[in-house]
């Protein structure tokens, strides 16, 4: 049977995740590359009509990829505080002052988003 459903276009997304962050996400999502770990995340091109954002993926990495504990890494309002996001080596403050909430920051096919814990324990 040929196969004649369309498929729904995906981005890939390349993320990171640091200090502490690794230890919440499954096993089987995390690969160990050059010291890193790194994941690679299929997101669908549009939610709603609308581009794919880094709340998508913070979404999908809440729902999909956290193994316990996903208030760690996600609250009512999307990543928690204390979790530095880098968008294309970009700090994600930055798209903030640019009048767009930093959560709502469109994403593009190859994007690379780094997730580095602030919080440390004493």
């Amino acid at each position: 049977m040929a196969d004649t459903e369309k498929q729904t276009p995906k981005l890939l997304i390349n993320v990171e995740f640091s200090d502490g962050l690794e230890t919440l996400i499954k096993d089987e999502v995390l690969k160990k590359e050059q010291g890193r770990n790194c994941a690679q995340i299929k997101l669908e091109e549009t939610y709603g009509g609308k581009p794919a954002t880094i709340r998508h993926l913070a979404e999908y990495i809440r729902d999909n990829c956290i193994k316990a504990k996903p208030e760690l890494f996600y609250d009512k309002d999307g990543v928690r505080p204390g979790i530095l996001v880098l968008i294309n080596n970009d700090d994600w403050e930055l798209f903030e002052e640019n009048g767009v909430d930093r959560h709502d920051y469109k994403l593009e096919n190859n994007a690379s988003v780094v997730f580095i814990s602030t919080l440390h324990g004493g």
